[in-house]
């Protein structure tokens, strides 16, 4: 069995039988610490989510933070591990909904 690495607080957790969750957690709403120091602040996650829907594209998931990284981009493919398909708040946080590729599911 894997395990997911959470960036809210760098927590593993065990993958469930089916491989990797369908919603995940993105943001905490408030204010919130990297572990280098940087610091966020969600406070309006509805606005995230209109803009979102507004934009009405998925939003990809890469490997590695390929997709960031102009060296990456311009060498390409860099394969997506999933698309975002919707985005809600569930409780304090943003949580997204993700149609995971196989590989990534396993």
């Amino acid at each position: 069995m894997g395990t997911l690495s959470l960036c809210s607080g760098g927590l593993e957790r065990p993958l469930a039988a089916g491989g990797a969750p369908d919603w995940v957690h993105l943001l905490t709403i408030g204010e919130m610490n990297a572990r280098d120091g940087r610091r966020f602040r969600l406070s309006d996650p509805f606005a995230v989510i209109r803009a979102y829907q507004a934009a009405a594209v998925d939003l990809p998931i890469d490997y590695e933070h390929q997709i960031d990284k102009e060296a990456s981009r311009l060498k390409g493919p860099v394969p997506a591990a999933g698309w975002i398909k919707e985005l809600k708040v569930k409780g304090a946080a943003l949580w997204a909904r993700v149609d995971w590729t196989d590989r990534a599911r396993r």
